[in-house]
């Protein structure tokens, strides 16, 4: 996802790519993707398991572990998509310091 967006800035300019994605929503995506992923593990260390522990997450462990698959590889998608573009904005001079 990250790659469309550097494409639509290339082709279409810096201000139209920031337009579509700001840099405080970049942010945020980034700082959510990182709680996600952890909150992933502080869940399974609550309900009796170990950190990333993904069967404790349903009723059957199948389950947990799709369901603990899915939430992490969401929340490192979130922060690698944001942080790829932070550091590409930061680099075409358009990132705050």
């Amino acid at each position: 996802m990250s790659s469309a967006i550097i494409l639509f800035a290339l082709v279409f300019g810096l201000d139209a790519a920031e337009q579509v994605i700001p840099s405080t929503i970049l942010r945020f995506l980034a700082n959510l993707g990182v709680l996600l992923y952890a909150g992933v593990g502080i869940v399974t260390l609550i309900l009796g398991g170990n950190y990333l522990e993904y069967s404790v997450l349903a009723d059957t462990q199948i389950a947990g572990q799709h369901l603990g698959i899915l939430l992490v590889e969401l929340g490192v998608g979130m922060t690698v998509f944001s942080v790829m573009l932070i550091i590409f904005f930061a680099f075409a001079g358009r990132g705050r310091p």
